[in-house]
């Protein structure tokens, strides 16, 4: 692949990946914030904490995987 075309493209694809992360940020703080707002602080702390342990709960779970399967 040429040195331009491999930049064309890089490009490109900096580009995509920059705006689809903004919008999708934008849209996700949009609607957490109509969801603080119509819920309340109590309810959006809820979600972050259910969020957390989700997250943590796969964690274990994938290194549990991994332990098990060397």
């Amino acid at each position: 692949m040429s040195w331009w075309k491999f930049l064309a493209w890089n490009a490109a694809g900096g580009i995509a990946w920059a705006t689809t992360i903004g919008v999708v940020a934008y849209y996700a703080g949009r609607a957490a914030a109509d969801a603080i707002n119509h819920y309340g602080l109590y309810a959006g702390i809820g979600v972050v904490v259910l969020a957390l342990l989700a997250a943590t709960g796969i964690h274990l779970w994938r290194r549990q995987m991994v332990d098990e399967n060397p």
